[in-house]
């Protein structure tokens, strides 16, 4: 689902996330270049985030200094804030009201008990430098864990812990 759909429909959505992509020509950024300027530009970075945050970001470059990208960082969060700013007016002009929903309260006891049965293996799982012997080894411990916890415990449900 689009993410302004969610905003607008009321559903729990920490957003609106904006994105922009910003390039670097003649010592300046250049906020959603134009495909002619990204083969001049000497950044090719996109951002993406919240009003307080940044989310995600992707590049390719030249070389550029410590600064110039952190700029480039800055400049595409603060242009973001347009969208997000016109985004957020136009879910309290025309969207529902949020609904009212708490998530589930966390089984601590069963986080600490899966902590307990997997966490060590695990780690050591990570450390296989193979990747399908890797994958192959965590469905084993997460398998196994589940089997242990299902037959210490006959309430829990071994498809909805798996």
């Amino acid at each position: 689902m689009h993410p302004l759909r969610c905003l607008l429909s009321g559903i729990p959505f920490n957003g609106p996330i904006g994105a922009a992509r910003v390039g670097y020509i003649n010592d300046q950024y250049v906020l959603n270049p134009t495909q002619d300027e990204l083969k001049e530009s000497k950044l090719n970075l996109v951002v993406a985030g919240t009003e307080g945050a940044v989310l995600m970001v992707e590049s390719e470059a030249e070389l550029l200094s410590e600064d110039q990208m952190l700029g480039a960082v800055v400049f595409g969060h603060d242009q973001q804030q347009v969208v997000i700013k016109e985004i957020n007016e136009l879910v309290k002009e025309a969207g529902k009201p949020r609904w009212d929903w708490q998530p589930e309260a966390v089984n601590e006891a069963l986080n600490a008990r899966v902590a307990a049965l997997a966490e060590a293996r695990l780690s050591d799982a990570y450390r296989i430098t193979d990747k399908q012997e890797r994958y192959a080894q965590v469905d084993v411990i997460k398998s196994e864990t589940i089997a242990t916890l299902v037959a210490e415990d006959e309430s829990l449900d071994a498809n909805e812990l798996g």
